[in-house]
């Protein structure tokens, strides 16, 4: 299985180009989708959404605030990963969500409460939205991973337009905002070599 992961990212590339006419099936798009769900979050907040996008016309128009990127509208499957701007209700729905999976009254979990919300309330605003911001990036990496386990190609976008993406997609009113998109598919393009540097270049052990 070690050599399987390796295997992945060494075959996965920033597909630019996308064959059209081969789709991604609903079993592994949503394999895809239940590998982010299960990613980790700080508190375990999940202070994200992700918005599966399959309207040609509606890609088109995000396209046009993307830098005109082919990959959005080429590939099988787009992804938005959007974060909570909501955060004033992320504490009690995941002492609520605890309590749940835990089968235990809200009241016991007094402390987890506390350490949430105190985690949140000490930083201004500014700085809990980049916070909050930096977490959408754990699920996009584990996605990434899943698609290439499943021989998927895959490619994460931050080029665009954020308020417009916004507009198009009516995020405001849910208390969202894009961070990054996903094209999910197969590649219409022979892949370039990777340029990455050493491991010894990027790996530090200190005994």
């Amino acid at each position: 299985m070690k050599q399987e992961i390796l295997q992945a990212l060494q075959w996965r590339y920033a597909t630019y180009a996308f064959d059209t006419t081969k789709k991604v099936s609903d079993e592994d798009l949503n394999a895809v989708l239940e590998s982010g769900r299960l990613a980790p979050s700080s508190f375990g907040f999940e202070a994200w959404k992700f918005i599966v996008v399959k309207n040609a016309d509606v890609r088109a128009k995000l396209r046009a605030v993307g830098y005109d990127q082919p990959r959005i509208t080429d590939a099988s499957d787009l992804i938005i990963i959007a974060q909570r701007t909501d955060t004033e209700h992320l504490t009690d729905e995941l002492v609520a969500r605890t309590a749940a999976a835990q089968n235990k009254p809200v009241a016991e979990l007094e402390m987890l409460k506390t350490m949430a919300s105190g985690a949140v309330n000490r930083m201004p605003a500014d700085q809990a939205k980049a916070w909050l911001k930096s977490q959408t990036y754990i699920p996009l990496g584990i996605m990434m991973e899943t698609a290439s386990l499943l021989n998927i190609d895959n490619a994460a976008m931050e080029g665009f337009n954020t308020e417009q993406v916004n507009e198009i997609l009516g995020l405001s009113a849910k208390n969202l905002s894009a961070v990054t998109m996903v094209a999910l598919g197969y590649r219409g393009e022979e892949p370039r070599p990777k340029a990455r540097r050493t491991h010894d270049e990027v790996v530090e052990i200190i005994t």
